[in-house]
Parts: C-alpha cells; sequence; structure tokens
C-alpha cells in the first residue's frame, strides 16, 4: 500500500493524516465515504487488474478526508491520490511532536542495519541524556557486513530521542537520533 503521513496542528490540537495512493495501476472503488468514521482495518477501496483484486485497509482509526471521487470504478495509474485518513493524536503522541519541534535529528547516511553498539555486550556509544560534540562516534551501520561508524558533525548537544532499535534496518534519510543544541557557556 503506498501511504504518505504528516502530522498538521490547528487550533483544537494536532492530526495525522495519511494519503492513500495506488500501488499500482488498475481499477479503484472506493468503498468508504466522505466524512465517514473508521477503525483499523477497515475496507478503504480496492484495485482490480487482471482479474486480481488487492484490498485496502485501514492502518488506523479516523475519519475519512479528501476523497478523490474521479478515480472510482475507473482505470487510473501508479501512485493516484485515491484518499486521505485523519485522526487526532493523543495527549502523549501530540507532547512528543513538541518536542521534536525542537530537535535536530542526524538521519541515516544510507539504507544500513543501525547499531548503538560496537560488538553484544559492550556499552552503547551513546545514550538518551548523553552529550555528543563534533568527532564522536553516535551509530554504527553495517552494510553487506561492512562496519561504517557515523561522525557527530555539529556543535555540542545533548541526545533526547533515539529512533531506532539496535540492530534495525533504516531506510537513507531515517531519524536516527534527535538532538538538542547546548552549547558550552563561557566563564565571565
Amino acid at each position: 500500500m503506498a501511504i504518505e503521513s504528516n502530522i498538521v496542528q490547528r487550533d483544537d490540537e494536532y492530526f495525522s493524516v495519511t494519503q492513500h495512493f495506488t500501488s499500482h495501476t488498475g481499477v479503484v472503488s472506493i468503498k468508504v465515504s466522505e466524512e465517514q468514521e473508521i477503525e483499523k482495518g477497515d475496507l478503504l477501496y480496492t484495485i482490480t487488474r487482471l482479474g486480481l483484486i488487492k484490498k485496502r485497509l485501514s492502518g488506523h482509526g479516523g475519519i475519512v478526508k479528501n476523497i478523490n471521487g474521479n478515480l472510482d470504478n475507473t482505470y487510473c495509474g501508479y501512485y493516484a491520490h485515491v484518499l486521505d485518513v485523519e485522526y487526532q493524536l493523543s495527549p502523549e503522541e501530540a507532547q512528543t511532536v513538541e518536542e521534536e519541534q525542537h530537535y535536530r535529528f542526524i538521519r541515516a547516511p544510507q539504507g544500513a542495519q543501525y547499531f548503538t553498539t560496537s560488538n553484544p555486550g559492550v556499552p552503547p556509544v551513546i545514550s538518551v541524556g548523553d552529550y555528543v560534540v563534533k568527532g564522536q562516534v553516535v551509530a554504527i551501520a553495517m552494510v553487506m557486513k561492512k562496519r561504517r561508524e557515523i561522525i557527530y558533525e555539529g556543535e555540542r548537544a545533548r541526545v533526547a530521542k533515539i529512533f531506532f532499535m539496535n540492530g534495525q534496518q533504516c531506510r537513507a534519510g531515517d531519524r536516527l537520533i534527535g538532538i538538542v543544541p547546548k552549547p558550552l557557556k563561557k566563564r565571565g
């Protein structure tokens, strides 16, 4: 299923908007209506191609928005926008969004398996709450059994959040670490 998600802030709170796109060509049949409340697992639409019907289900509950009615019961191409599903973030999710607005991110330079430790049983190179400085190793990437150290290149900062599990596969550009800059104070 081809989807994209983003967070929207409105006066009444934060909302996650998930945009659904066709993952291949075929005839689209939309099974929901605008402003309909849905639950996780509800059928949103189907795509029929060569006699095969592929169902597209909701990944979470919410309200259906922005249905592209022009696609209903027509043949369409790859990555055509079908509809959006919007849901209000919980207070905990909203707090996380607020906190992350102040983060700077260290992103994955390439698709790889990422680690916080060099070997099992060895302490992690960084942990939440640690301070990092330019030239420090903050993660280790493994690609085809080759190890690559991810070096921090910014100003002194505090590690606020680590977005990957040790050994997790990440794509290029994924957030690895959220940091908050903390420059050293000069004594007067």
